[in-house]
């Protein structure tokens, strides 16, 4: 911040003696005649040592703390490089904001990315600006423009003074990236709260830990479906994770887990849960009774078909070149064949789930109350699931690091501080000016005080 005032300083000084010698020559020009004052223009020694000296000296004060006050603006383009961003969308459809690029959000990941000390969120965002690169209108078709190009600008403040500016643009772009990655694109998140395994049944457990499993499993199924070659920082793959995943799904919790409970008859109330299945078997056993009839029903509509109707029909038919040809149709019987397939197969899995009940129901009236069995079983629990949040963890930094290398090429981010030119430009600009204000000095010492 003292940078600023010395060279404003130096700005304001330069700036007075050019409006006193100014206003100094104009109450001493009616001391002289036309003669006189052309004679005084004409002969003022323009190329004065000490006015050259002065010059140069007040110009390099003035370039030194000009650099260092311009050090402190830096600016940067993010240009969106996806389809949607024409249309002014997220890459997930939804509404684009710029005003995201500095939100409290971005800026406080910022800050805590870069660990910034000796600044609040609120004091570097008063130092950022964003805008769109170019602007359309709106009084006719013609003007209508959606920007895909946005300047981030930050000045420094008294509060900030302390921050190298161009560090602070990369951490603001960098921090947006990683905002914009996990808001619009794949945002893949399991339960956030450990659920309460005490107050749920064994087997409910298991349904539990095996849709969170399939949940990993989706994910990551999904993801290779985009990029299936893409490699991680580790080496892994989409694939290779999701075969990690499906082997423990189907080791720790199919077989596992879930033979120990059943095996054992491990229950938290028999009397409850014994009847809940036995429910869960009156509902399916009236499933089965309907599949049942249906199926009878499909072989008795076929038995009324006469045997000369199940053969093969052929019917004249034009292919694509509109010559004729005998084609084999489908007869009612075909139909009602595969339906009484699907109910037969409908039956058997009836027929299966009430077998598999009646064994837990079995198993859990053998169970022998073992307290040891009880912890050992909890135990596993509890590993299964630290492991499956692994694996969550594991799947979203795979699927954030690719997001980010797909939105490294979707947004791009050019940074661009104060060029030498236009320093240079400004030097020349103020070392005429004080060039101008101290020859107007010189001259005004010319012109007589009295006529």
């Amino acid at each position: 911040m003292l940078t600023d005032i010395i060279q404003k300083l130096i700005l304001l000084a330069v700036g007075v003696l050019f409006l006193s010698s100014g206003a100094l020559i104009l109450l001493r020009l009616k001391n002289v005649n036309r003669t006189e004052f052309t004679q005084i223009i004409k002969t003022s020694d323009y190329l004065n040592a000490w006015i050259l000296l002065i010059c140069f000296v007040f110009t390099l004060t003035y370039g030194i703390f000009n650099h260092f006050n311009m050090k402190k603006s830096v600016h940067a383009i993010v240009s969106l490089n996806y389809s949607e961003a024409s249309q002014a969308l997220n890459s997930n459809g939804t509404r684009y904001n710029m005003a995201e690029i500095i939100s409290d959000e971005v800026v406080e990941r910022a800050i805590r990315k870069g660990a910034l000390e000796k600044v609040t969120v609120k004091q570097l965002k008063n130092c950022l600006t964003v805008y769109p690169c170019v602007q359309g209108g709106v009084g006719d078709e013609s003007q209508y423009h959606i920007s895909t190009e946005f300047a981030v600008e930050y000045h420094a403040s008294k509060d900030t003074d302390h921050l190298d500016s161009e560090n602070v643009i990369k951490l603001i772009t960098s921090a947006y990236k990683e905002y914009y990655i996990e808001k619009y694109t794949d945002n893949f998140r399991l339960d956030p709260e450990k659920p309460d395994f005490s107050e749920m049944e064994y087997m409910d457990i298991v349904s539990y830990l095996d849709k969170e499993t399939q949940s990993v499993l989706n994910y990551l199924y999904g993801m290779a479906g985009k990029n299936p070659s893409f490699v991680t920082e580790n080496g892994s793959t989409f694939n290779s994770i999701a075969g990690k995943v499906y082997q423990f799904k189907e080791t720790q919790i199919n077989q596992n887990l879930r033979s120990l409970i059943l095996q054992n008859g491990i229950v938290r109330s028999e009397e409850e849960y014994t009847d809940r299945l036995s429910y869960q078997n009156k509902n399916i056993d009236f499933d089965r009774q309907k599949n049942q009839v249906s199926y009878a029903l499909c072989n008795e509509a076929i038995a009324m078909y006469s045997e000369e109707m199940t053969r093969i029909v052929l019917v004249p038919t034009w292919d694509k070149s509109g010559k004729y040809y005998m084609g084999r149709t489908k007869v009612g019987v075909d139909e009602l064949s595969v339906m009484a397939t699907d109910f037969s197969n409908y039956v058997a899995s009836n027929e299966k789930e009430i077998m598999d009940n009646n064994l837990v129901i079995a198993k859990i009236s053998e169970n022998s109350g073992n307290a040891e069995l009880y912890e050992n079983t909890d135990a596993l629990i509890d590993s299964i699931y630290e492991s499956i949040k692994a694996f969550e963890k594991e799947a979203i930094t795979a699927g954030r690091e690719y997001s980010r290398h797909k939105m490294n090429q979707c947004i791009a981010v050019s940074i661009y501080g104060v060029s030498i030119m236009s320093e240079l430009k400004t030097l020349v600009v103020f070392a005429a000016f004080a060039y101008v204000s101290l020859m107007l000095r010189h001259i005004s010492k010319r012109f007589p005080k009295k006529a």
